[in-house]
């Protein structure tokens, strides 16, 4: 299903506007980028959500009392979508080469106005079999640290993979892998991914 369609991009990830007013993918969430023809082309992990006015540096005026939350004030005042807009991050974590499913960054970044859909339950679960990319999460430039992403991650696969306590524990043991040099890091992503 289709989320949204990419506005800016560069080789470490990308801006995507999404179709909707106040709904992006969760933070963490699992995507793809959908090419010409239909093809898929990148994976990324959602790193970033806002709802604001288009307009560079120029707030949404406040409306009151009445709450612009439901449906009907949205039809009552048509211009809301044109004064707001959705956008999500999305930090790159995987491509596809030769019809497989890569985990490094594409050699191009994804082009403008190329589709975002959200990932099926087994796409993540494919996707998620292999964890060399949490490396990618961990080191990219967001807008949070990057174990923070890593453990929202983390937590939006458990959820997908319908809490697989198994892979759970096999992410946690690649995250102290990788973290093992830095104690509060660590502590903050298996914090994060606690279940309880």
């Amino acid at each position: 299903m289709r989320i949204g369609e990419i506005i800016e991009t560069n080789t470490l990830g990308f801006v995507a506007r999404s179709d909707a007013l106040h709904e992006h993918p969760p933070l963490g969430s699992l995507v793809k980028v959908r090419g010409p023809e239909g093809k898929d082309y990148a994976y990324a992990v959602v790193s970033f959500g806002q709802t604001a006015s288009p307009e560079p540096g120029r707030r949404a005026v406040a409306r009151g009392g009445e709450g612009i939350h439901d449906e009907a004030v949205y039809q009552a005042h048509p211009q809301l979508p044109h004064i707001l807009q959705t956008e999500f991050h999305a930090t790159l974590v995987g491509c596809v080469e030769g019809g497989r499913i890569r985990q490094h960054l594409p050699a191009q970044p994804p082009r403008l106005h190329y589709d975002v859909l959200a990932c099926s339950p087994d796409e993540v679960r494919t996707f998620s079999e292999r964890l060399p990319y949490f490396r990618l999460l961990l080191n990219a430039p967001a807008e949070l640290p990057g174990e923070q992403l890593l453990a929202a991650h983390i937590r939006a696969t458990y959820r997908q993979r319908e809490d697989d306590a198994a892979w759970l524990e096999r992410a946690a043991r690649e995250a102290a892998a990788l973290l093992k040099g830095d104690y509060e890091r660590l502590m903050s992503v298996l914090h994060g991914i606690d279940p309880e």
